[in-house]
């Protein structure tokens, strides 16, 4: 298991549900991505002039899998899916498990 999941017990639940997931479920198919940040003391917005939030590979993780087709139609309807749910301050939080087919 690599460095950072080691170092976040949170990151190593999850990748070990995928793990098992993908054990389960040999013809499943899934994307996900977890970003972390933190404040970078040595960089000023030039926004704000506040510390920046920059990208913490620590707490970060990103996986695929499933056939190439089928993760690029997943990628399009999730990008869809978020454009919709957006708020008016550009924020989302979309939570659907169990969504029926139409």
């Amino acid at each position: 298991m690599n460095n950072q999941i080691e170092k976040m017990p949170e990151l190593k639940d999850i990748y070990e549900s995928v793990l098992r997931y993908n054990t389960l479920h040999k013809d499943g198919c899934f994307i996900f991505r977890f970003v972390g940040f933190k404040k970078d003391p040595t960089h000023k917005c030039c926004d704000c002039g506040d510390d920046c939030d920059e990208y913490d590979d620590v707490k970060s993780l990103i996986g695929a899998y499933g056939d190439l087709e089928t993760l690029r139609t997943i990628l399009n309807e999730l990008r869809d899916t978020v454009e919709d749910e957006m708020d008016e301050n550009g924020f989302v939080n979309l939570n659907e498990f169990g969504q029926e087919s139409e």
